[in-house]
């Protein structure tokens, strides 16, 4: 653990790839993500603004570092590579903390910004092919602080020289380290709970919402060639990344409710909003990051059941159906 009296050396590992500092690297996407680089053979600096989570990882070292803290950017390790997880102000977008960090980062040395956007910057409900050129039109705070960012990230890579990729992700999903210390969860952490302990999924959103649904396992797959290739001075990339499939909530409630049931025998209902119009559908084209990554597993099943080892784990097998049941799916 790293603590703001310390130096980088506490942060110890694999030496055989470059650090990598992970900006959020506590948050759900951010913590898989720092244990996926420290298995592949980085040493890896987790920064985030809380102090509540560290890694049982020696290959991972803790920083707290706050972004809206412009002093704390002087205390940043040097890192040639970066990624940035980032804290985005869901009711606001007039921060731009990003980019005293870019400058205070290209001075310490590093060459290659890897930033995790969404692709909620093309709308709240988006529609039709979504490549990488289609029009950006956030409907939310959230999604316009990704894209405020994303402009304010790439003027300033231009002007540093820096190499930068701009990841619009669709929904992450995959199992969460820290799960059981959280107070706010991921959604399909939250529907297995609802799953596994009330047997009933009660879904927010229209069934016919659609959802492009990026299992972690092919996320990690897709950074990698962006981690190894040779950097390009002032060079800025637009990706999206996401599943090669459109699923919608309701479909992903069945999907969760099938894995519940199978491990607790009982069945699962579903309740959603009632809708008199389905709602409109986008493909989310990923041809750029595929061409880079080559083919990857798609597998949601996969993480689902991962997803039900953190949620069965943090209770205890005999809370989910009265006896100890310690099957899981594979």
């Amino acid at each position: 653990m790293i603590d703001e009296d310390s130096d980088q050396t506490a942060c110890t590992g694999p030496d055989d790839r470059p650090p990598i500092l992970v900006i959020g690297g506590t948050g759900h996407v951010g913590a898989a993500l720092c244990q996926f680089l420290s298995a592949r053979g980085h040493r890896v600096i987790a920064a985030n603004r809380s102090q509540e989570f560290s890694f049982d990882d020696p290959g991972i070292g803790c920083l707290r570092f706050d972004v809206l803290d412009p002093p704390e950017t002087d205390r940043l390790p040097a890192a040639r590579t970066v990624v940035i997880c980032p804290w985005v102000d869901q009711h606001s977008v007039s921060r731009p903390w990003i980019d005293g960090l870019v400058r205070r980062l290209a001075e310490a040395g590093t060459r290659s910004l890897i930033y995790l956007s969404s692709m909620r910057v093309y709308g709240g409900e988006p529609e039709g092919l979504l490549v990488e050129s289609a029009p950006v039109a956030p409907t939310n705070a959230y999604g316009s602080a990704h894209l405020l960012n994303e402009v304010t990230l790439s003027e300033g890579a231009r002007e540093l020289g820096v190499d930068v990729a701009i990841l619009r992700m669709a929904n992450l999903v995959g199992p969460d380290p820290f799960f059981g210390l959280r107070t706010k969860i991921a959604f399909a952490h939250e529907f297995l709970e609802m799953a596994l302990f009330d047997r009933l999924i009660v879904l927010r959103s229209a069934p016919s919402t659609p959802r492009n649904l990026l299992p972690g396992s092919l996320f990690h797959h897709d950074i990698e060639p962006l981690l190894d290739r040779q950097t390009t001075e002032g060079r800025v990339e637009i990706f999206n990344v996401g599943s090669g499939s459109t699923s919608t909530m309701v479909g992903l409630a069945r999907e969760i409710a099938m894995i519940a049931e199978r491990y607790h025998g009982g069945a699962v209902a579903i309740e959603h909003p009632e809708e008199s119009t389905p709602q409109p559908w986008f493909h989310l084209d990923t041809t750029r990051i595929r061409s880079l990554a080559g083919p990857g597993v798609d597998d949601l099943a996969a993480e689902l059941s991962l997803i039900l080892r953190n949620v069965v784990a943090s209770r205890g097998p005999a809370t989910v159906n009265g006896t100890h049941h310690f099957g899981f799916v594979g």
